[in-house]
């Protein structure tokens, strides 16, 4: 039953991202859809508590599941949803990210060599030593700036990342295998572990800047003509 409720689940979340079902309006009914996916109720009854529960519907009088403003009102249950059952996160929704991400990863690198130069050089000096492979770099990567987010103070930033791991995790997948965004991933930890060692704070701050705002105009220029031109954000 799992697998089956899985699959109504991931194939009902990719049609409310392709806007199939409009906020306000009815979902199909219990009975519908288990005739639809060739399950039983049971099974689909599981699979729509999981999509209530991370914002995407809401059951409402005489048991009308009605499709929410999920884009308005929801929050980050809808991005892990998203993360849960896509293959690979929606492009647009990537872009969105890593603009979000161009706005305080700036912050947390600055704040924390101002608080903790040594630590993140530490960190950093680390890099030389990785595999050359996406796999290696994904994960520390993520280290590295869950570490600078824990080191910055700010409690916040910490915690935002956690509740993006999985979807960065799929964004830099996508990246980190062309060799040309692993040599540009190098050039930034070697240049950051100079800003650390040198206790410079506001070069970090900038260098950060600059490589965040790489990676987000070259995640556009390789998913933008698949998906033709990527939506601003709201």
């Amino acid at each position: 039953m799992k697998k089956s409720c899985q699959m109504v689940e991931r194939a009902l979340v990719e049609e409310l991202l392709k806007g199939e079902f409009k906020p306000g309006c009815p979902l199909s009914s219990e009975r519908e859809l288990a005739a639809r996916f060739g399950v039983s109720r049971a099974t689909v009854r599981e699979a729509l508590q999981k999509l209530q529960s991370a914002g995407w519907i809401s059951v409402q009088q005489r048991h009308t599941t009605v499709v929410n403003d999920f884009w308005s009102h929801g929050d980050l249950e809808i991005l892990s949803s998203i993360t849960r059952n896509s293959e690979e996160f929606p492009p647009d929704l990537g872009a969105h990210l890593l603009e979000l991400r161009l706005q305080f990863a700036p912050d947390y690198a600055r704040r924390a060599i101002e608080n903790n130069a040594a630590g993140v050089a530490a960190i950093l000096s680390k890099a030389e030593k990785l595999r050359n492979c996406a796999s290696a770099l994904v994960k520390f990567d993520w280290e590295l700036h869950l570490a600078m987010a824990v080191m910055s103070g700010n409690r916040v930033y910490p915690l935002v990342l956690n509740s993006f791991s999985g979807v960065y995790s799929k964004l830099r997948s996508s990246l980190f295998t062309k060799e040309k965004h692993r040599l540009q991933l190098r050039s930034y930890y070697r240049e950051m572990l100079a800003a650390a060692s040198a206790g410079n704070a506001l070069l970090a701050e900038n260098i950060t800047r600059t490589a965040m705002l790489f990676r987000l105009n070259d995640f556009k220029n390789c998913f933008a003509p698949l998906q033709g031109e990527l939506p601003a954000p709201a």
